[in-house]
Order: C-alpha cells, then sequence, then structure tokens
C-alpha cells in the first residue's frame, strides 16, 4: 500500500512539474517571438497584457474548482502565452544572453525551492499567507520605486523577491503534495 502510495505521488507530482515547465517553456518562447512577429512593441499592448493577466487570474481564483480538468489546463495555458507577450517586453530589453541566462537561473531556483517543498517535514500552510502579504509590499515598494530612485533598492527588491518567490514556490509545492494525499485517499462512492 505505501509503495503505491509513493509511485502514485511520485506520478502526480511529475506530472504537476511537467505541465508548470511546458507552461513555462511557452512563456519563454513567445516572449522570445513576439517582438519578431509584431516588430515594434507598442507598450498598449504590454498594459493590455498585463491588465488582461490580472483579469484571467481574478477568474481563474473565482472559478478554478467548477471548471473540467481540461479547461483549467486550457485556461493556464492561455496565461502562459499572455504572460510571454507581457515579458517580451524585457527581452527586447535585455540582451538574449543575459535573458537566457536569468531563464536558466531562474529555473534552478524554481526546482531547488520546489525540492524544498516537497521535503521539508515543516507544514507551511500559514507561510503562503505571509508571503502573499509580502507580495504585496513588494509590489508597492516597486511602484514607490519607479517614482522616487533610491540607491540600493533595486537590491533590496530584487533580494526580497528571491526570498519571497522560494517561499511561495515551497508552499505551493507542498499545496500539490497534500491535494495528491485528499485525491488518492478520496472514494467515488462516497459522493
Amino acid at each position: 500500500m505505501e509503495r503505491s502510495f509513493a509511485k502514485s505521488q511520485s506520478g502526480f507530482i511529475a506530472k504537476t512539474l511537467f505541465l508548470m515547465s511546458a507552461a513555462l517553456l511557452i512563456t519563454f518562447v513567445v516572449a522570445l517571438y513576439t517582438p519578431a512577429v509584431l516588430g515594434n512593441i507598442n507598450p498598449m499592448l504590454m498594459f493590455g497584457a498585463m491588465g488582461a493577466e490580472i483579469i484571467l487570474v481574478l477568474y481563474l481564483s473565482a472559478r478554478i474548482n467548477k471548471m473540467s480538468v481540461g479547461a483549467a489546463r486550457l485556461w493556464f495555458f492561455v496565461y502562459a502565452v499572455l504572460n510571454g507577450i507581457t515579458m517580451s517586453l524585457i527581452l527586447t530589453t535585455y540582451s538574449m544572453g543575459l535573458a537566457v541566462t536569468v531563464f536558466l537561473l531562474t529555473s534552478a531556483m524554481f526546482f531547488c525551492s520546489a525540492m524544498v517543498g516537497m521535503t521539508v517535514k515543516k507544514d507551511l500552510t500559514g507561510m503562503g499567507q505571509f508571503f502573499i502579504m509580502m507580495l504585496i509590499g513588494l509590489l508597492l515598494l516597486s511602484i514607490f520605486h519607479m517614482f522616487f530612485r533610491l540607491p540600493g533598492l533595486n537590491f533590496l527588491i530584487a533580494l526580497l523577491g528571491i526570498i519571497l518567490f522560494c517561499g511561495l514556490t515551497a508552499d505551493d509545492m507542498q499545496r500539490v503534495k497534500h491535494l495528491h494525499e485528499q485525491s488518492y485517499n478520496y472514494n467515488p462512492s462516497d459522493v
């Protein structure tokens, strides 16, 4: 029984990570080719894509439990495409070598944070809410920094962002693990 659970959990997590990796790759490819397809990128397109991302997140947050798995997966990939359009402006600002390096570093950081979330024994559920509050604070700090340039604030924002997203990733991976545990014990005859 325990071996069957471990095998099931391993497959569930591998499939989840595969889908996340596929979406990340879609985001990167769309970001890479959007400037080539559109030529000069209009800043209004970026703001439109950012607004669409926010609206999509709010929509999905409200409806995700009512969607079929296929519909949720489709919307997940739509979000990856929108994210790629938004990220394309970043790729036009920096060199391709730097963009690829950052992509690889963030992928490695995601992997390490995910492994922490999978292996740590401490329940991170309460930390998730703290990290969401920290995300709001980081966004406000970033907006403040756009208007009032303070020396050293870029480094602080980057450091807080790394800590924040490592924590959110570990928390999310622990949620994936718990989701599997709940679905593994699910008995269809109980419905």
